[in-house]
């Protein structure tokens, strides 16, 4: 397919898309091990929450994988490859605090915030809008679960505290 765009920046952007796609895959296993093993008086709201996560990951991992084949490359589909090219790290199999959750969510989708950030203006500098489209998109669902986590390991000094 010839969408138009150079092709060396068409790799270039392929090569972010992929280590994008690397980190959903590696965040996908991980909110999952959050979602089923969140213990404490916040259990019942953190694993709802942490499911919401996960089908949002499970739904821009299919939307980036498909844009990479869309430029005429192959996604990163399977997990040694993921685990080779990803960022971000994956988290042992215990039961996690809902403050440890939240704090390593905002580390990570952080990271993912300032890669994609990085990504979607490239693209955009290069003809490339609709793949800067879905970065800029995504971004605004990091960011929103950035600030809903930082909120919640704010201290009070009400008797909520």
């Amino acid at each position: 397919m010839n969408l138009g765009l150079d092709a060396r920046k068409r790799q270039q952007i392929v090569c972010g898309l992929n280590q994008y796609l690397a980190n959903l895959q590696v965040l996908y296993i991980k909110i999952h091990n959050y979602h089923w093993n969140v213990v404490g008086c916040n259990f019942f709201d953190f694993h709802a929450k942490l499911q919401e996560i996960y089908e949002y990951i499970a739904d821009e991992i299919d939307k980036i994988a498909e844009r990479i084949k869309m430029l005429g490359c192959m996604p990163i589909a399977n997990l040694e490859s993921a685990l080779r090219v990803a960022t971000i790290k994956g988290a042992p199999s215990t039961n996690f605090s809902a403050p440890t959750i939240a704090q390593s969510v905002v580390c990570d989708f952080t990271l993912i915030v300032n890669q994609i950030k990085k990504l979607s203006k490239f693209a955009g500098q290069n003809c490339d809008d609709y793949t800067a489209g879905l970065l800029s998109e995504a971004s605004g669902f990091y960011e929103k679960y950035i600030w809903f986590f930082c909120a919640y390991l704010t201290p009070t000094c009400g008797p909520c505290s």
